[in-house]
């Protein structure tokens, strides 16, 4: 019974192991969505905000609305 308790522990602790190493190895999809979504944000605070940066943000049906920290604010369409 013991013998079957290691070996059974063996075999997932290895397969943990080689699941992790496979996980790190992968590129992660999620940081270049922030990435893409972080440069976006970037451009449209230079461009609409001069640089001032964002109070608020509204999602509505057809578009997003941003508002300027200076009080301005624009649409996008979605």
């Amino acid at each position: 019974m013991n013998k079957l308790l290691i070996s059974l522990f063996s075999v997932v602790v290895m397969a943990g192991c080689s699941s992790l190493e496979t996980a790190e190895s992968m590129p992660n999809p999620d940081q270049r969505v922030v990435d893409n979504r972080l440069n976006i944000s970037t451009d449209l605070n230079a461009t609409y905000c001069e640089g001032k940066g964002f109070e608020k943000y509204l999602e509505r049906e057809k578009y997003y609305t941003f508002t300027c920290k200076d009080g301005a604010f624009f649409n996008i369409a979605k």
